[in-house]
């Protein structure tokens, strides 16, 4: 069974190359097989095929045949929940850091005075 960290895990994972990251950007405009997709980078079929493998088993993207195509689709739901991650931390952290800031100007202030 999958976890939701180890899922997070795997997503993070996936995006981490810079390859895998365009293939993104591209399923963002509009879906495309895998055709498609490799015309628009300079490594083999067989190594794009690879990149959208690793894609697709953290549930970023989905295949399906359409007639002789494999068309690629980005899912939503799965970069929704590691924004939710980076969302839940970059609160967290802005948060710690207003309060740090906060203790320097009374800090500044108290030697002031």
């Amino acid at each position: 069974m999958t976890t939701e960290i180890d899922q997070t895990d795997k997503i993070f994972s996936a995006l981490a190359d810079k390859s895998r990251r365009r293939v993104v950007e591209m399923l963002h405009k509009k879906d495309a097989s895998i055709l498609e997709l490799s015309e628009s980078f300079s490594m083999s079929f067989q190594a794009l095929s690879k990149h959208i493998k690793i894609l697709e088993s953290a549930g970023v993207v989905t295949k399906k045949k359409q007639g002789k195509f494999v068309i690629c689709s980005l899912d939503h739901k799965a970069l929704k929940k590691s924004l939710k991650w980076i969302s839940y931390y970059s609160n967290f952290w802005n948060e710690s850091f207003n309060k740090l800031d906060g203790l320097i100007k009374k800090e500044k202030d108290g030697k002031r005075k």
